[in-house]
């Protein structure tokens, strides 16, 4: 047994707009906690795992004595999904790093492993489909990039070409574009602007800091090591500081 018809369906919606982080400037993500979500919406509670294949440390290097230190991690995680009798349906695997950066030891090592392990899960989930983030590496789009497909469990009618209808594609991805990783830039000057993976993990665990004191530090320790996506950032932290201000502000009126 494969995906339910329903499942299908599901999958070959576009994505719903309100599950998108982005900053109006074709930086478009879904969070960790949003992945996981929408697994057990579509899949159910017990019909899909993650194994941790590998993980590594990349480097570890120390700040001036200072006791802080910048870390980086390579993960590598299967998705499996299974049908509602537990049988394997398909399984997909990949990869990511995820950095921390002026952090006390320990958190360090905390942040850049998780970052790592969600971001590679993003990426298996991406084989998913739209309702996973995929058309959002064309440049934020949300308009599903999968419209349709020749096999369908349902036995419908396949359209006569499945690529009619598709947005006109304007980037390679994210995982396609090139950077020089702080070699040199145009002008010749170091680059020290960011990679998408770095801002991606802070914004990973921004969503998973518990009280705003703990976001609070996050947005100070990496505030001017942003680039061109500070903006993102700022509009993320004032979401998720008005989620975490809502249930301290009940606590204290209980």
């Amino acid at each position: 047994m494969g995906f339910t018809p329903e499942q299908v369906d599901q999958l070959l919606q576009p994505i719903n707009p309100s599950r998108v982080l982005a900053d109006g400037k074709g930086n478009a993500h879904v969070s960790q906690q949003d992945v996981t979500a929408h697994l057990i919406r579509v899949f159910g509670f017990g019909n899909w795992d993650t194994e941790l294949l590998s993980c590594d440390v990349v480097f570890e290097d120390p700040r001036d004595g200072k006791g802080r230190f910048d870390v980086c991690y390579r993960a590598t995680v299967r998705l499996t999904i299974k049908d509602s009798e537990g049988r394997e349906v398909c399984h997909y695997e990949d990869g990511s790093t995820g950095t921390a950066q002026n952090q006390k030891r320990g958190d360090a090592h905390d942040l850049a492993m998780k970052s790592a392990i969600s971001l590679a899960l993003k990426r298996c989930a991406k084989s998913l489909g739209d309702q996973f983030g995929l058309s959002l590496y064309n440049k934020g789009q949300r308009a599903a990039l999968v419209r349709g497909t020749i096999v369908h469990p349902r036995g419908d009618e396949a359209p006569k070409d499945v690529q009619d209808g598709v947005p006109q594609q304007v980037s390679l991805g994210v995982d396609e574009t090139a950077h020089d990783h702080g070699l040199h830039s145009d002008e010749g000057e170091p680059d020290t602007r960011p990679v998408a993976a770095d801002v991606d993990s802070l914004l990973d665990a921004m969503a998973c800091a518990e009280t705003t004191a703990a976001l609070r530090a996050l947005w100070d320790e990496n505030r001017h090591s942003l680039g061109d996506r500070h903006a993102e950032v700022v509009d993320f932290v004032k979401v998720r500081r008005a989620q975490l201000d809502q249930p301290e502000q009940q606590a204290l009126d209980a």
